[in-house]
């Protein structure tokens, strides 16, 4: 049986005790080049993941008031009312500049903490630490976002953990 320790943290819970705690933001650096979606292709933050925008999708006329993407990168967006769209881009293009794009650093595995991110308990974590008038305009910003600690276990058990888990 695997030695746990209380993370101290109420979302987290319980961790194997050599797991570490670090904050989104020592994990991540935020993408937030602005772009025309001219050049860059328009794609979707969807629950489904990150998908190539369809023609038929409400668009504004702002063009050049996107977010770059690039493959790899993880975007979440910052919304309530789109709650768990996020995931791993498996495109180069251009988002919303609702979303949150974050390009992942050196020595971690990408997949295990898109799997993080996209649980419920992170889910309601993220939105804990919003801001807004009313729960539909409820939107968490990269500065609230890299403050929010999330168990990291070595790289190792990062990757055996997403390959287990991957479909």
């Amino acid at each position: 049986m695997r030695e746990m320790k209380d993370s101290g943290i109420e979302w987290i819970g319980q961790v194997p005790k050599e797991w570490k705690l670090n904050k989104i933001g020592s994990l991540y650096d935020e993408r937030s080049v602005k772009v025309s979606d001219k050049e860059y292709a328009p794609l979707s933050v969807t629950k489904q993941g990150i998908v190539p925008q369809f023609e038929t999708a409400a668009k504004t006329d702002n063009n050049d008031n996107r977010k770059l993407i690039k493959k790899n990168d993880f975007v979440i967006n910052s919304r309530s009312d789109r709650r768990g769209s996020c995931g791993i881009s498996e495109y180069e293009g251009s988002c919303s500049l609702i979303n949150i794009v974050l390009k992942p650093r050196k020595n971690m595995c990408n997949a295990y903490y898109s799997f993080v991110f996209r649980s419920e308990r992170f889910a309601d974590e993220f939105y804990r630490w919003g801001t807004g008038i009313v729960d539909d305009l409820w939107s968490t910003k990269w500065s609230n976002m890299k403050n929010i600690y999330i168990s990291s276990p070595s790289l190792e058990e990062q990757q055996k953990i997403s390959v287990y888990l991957l479909p």
